[in-house]
């Protein structure tokens, strides 16, 4: 869920990771230690069905269903779809006048019609709680095929990214509460690898896998786009972060930030943090001999950076580049609208968001983990009185 308004960054600090030693390598297996824990997946046992498969390149896609028609079958259960929605909290209630209202009242607070909580955990095991009252109890639950390592909502659609290289997406069924049971299953191709990372993006969700990018439409279901975001195979997209028209991207063991339009697909800018980090705080003060990224998010119209040494950085974005020479929004100015391709929809372009790096802003703490995540928290509506 975004939420819009004043914010600010609250960082999330790893505390399993080791500390940084005087060897670089050294210091690069320890910093990935605890943070790899879902990928020996990457190096399973080929199996008799992946051999077969072997020749299938490019991605695919499969349904996943319980009941092969999308509904229960029984006359009871199409009854009980067409009642009125009041009926289906009376079902086995029996509850005096006085009392019915209340009783409804709680019935709704616990379907998934109302908003809801999505949890992922390690053994692929998902569930759904809900956001309303008795948060403990567990409204749906299903067990996926690996590990989930992150979740996205898009307008009726919720994404779950596996291990597995895979892509679960879930809708709601024909009472309006989310059907677990019967899903859309978005296959990247293979060899398989974990999709590290999704954000929304305009009404399509970006999603990073291997070194690629591939941009997923979850209405039609299907992949429209993938594009390399480094150039090397073994590199990994690890954080995704967008605001107006550009998509900041950090790899894996890698220092450098890199900025993407959101529809042309362009590659518009670098940004390389070590050398802001090693200025500000020294090459040989605790160890930065090596910096990398570990946590990134847009708030404030800044760009906030979380590295594997604990150092935070914050970049403002401008809307023009400055090593480009842009003139920004004067009058005058051509007015940018992108077509998709795939579509006859027109969107306006907003701005695209370059760093800054002459007024970014650094936070040391003598933290010694990883910035792990952060979370955007909203602030107290000044009240004038």
């Amino acid at each position: 869920m975004h939420t819009h308004g004043s914010t600010s960054p609250i960082q999330g600090e790893s505390g399993d990771v080791g500390e940084v030693s005087g060897s670089p390598d050294e210091s690069m297996l320890a910093a990935e230690e605890a943070t790899e824990a879902t990928e020996s997946n990457l190096n399973l046992p080929v199996s008799d069905d992946d051999v077969t498969d072997g020749s299938q390149s490019g991605a695919y896609t499969e349904h996943v269903f319980t009941d092969p028609l999308g509904v229960q079958s029984s006359s009871d259960s199409t009854q009980t779809y067409n009642r009125r929605e009041s009926d289906l909290y009376k079902d086995g209630v029996s509850a005096l006048p006085m009392e019915q209202d209340l009783m409804r009242e709680e019935a709704e607070k616990m379907s998934s019609v109302l908003p809801t909580m999505w949890l992922g955990a390690q053994s692929g095991c998902l569930y759904v709680h809900s956001s309303v009252a008795q948060w403990k109890k567990c409204l749906h639950s299903i067990k996926l095929k690996d590990s989930i390592l992150s979740i996205v909502h898009l307008k009726g659609r919720v994404l779950v990214a596996l291990a597995d290289g895979t892509l679960a997406i879930f809708h709601r069924g024909v009472d309006g509460q989310w059907d677990l049971t019967n899903y859309h299953l978005l296959d990247f191709g293979r060899p398989h690898h974990s999709i590290r990372c999704m954000t929304v993006v305009h009404d399509k969700v970006w999603c990073g896998y291997k070194n690629k990018i591939y941009i997923v439409q979850p209405k039609a279901m299907k992949i429209e786009k993938s594009f390399d975001a480094h150039p090397r195979k073994e590199s990994q997209v690890r954080q995704l972060a967008w605001v107006g028209d550009g998509v900041w991207v950090s790899i894996r063991l890698d220092s450098t930030l890199r900025l993407y339009h959101v529809h042309t697909y362009q590659h518009l800018q670098d940004v390389d943090i070590e050398p802001y980090v090693s200025k500000m705080l020294g090459t040989g003060k605790l160890g930065f001999s090596f910096v990398r990224i570990t946590a990134l998010m847009v708030s404030c119209n800044r760009l906030w950076v979380g590295t594997g040494n604990g150092v935070i950085i914050s970049i403002p974005l401008t809307e023009t580049n400055k090593a480009s020479g842009g003139s920004g929004n004067r009058p005058g100015n051509v007015i940018r609208v992108y077509g998709d391709e795939n579509s006859d929809k027109i969107t306006p372009g907003t701005f695209i968001p370059y760093c800054s790096m002459a007024h970014a802003q650094l936070c040391f703490h003598g933290h010694r983990d990883a910035v792990k995540f952060f979370v955007a928290v909203p602030g107290t509506p000044f009240d004038a009185e």
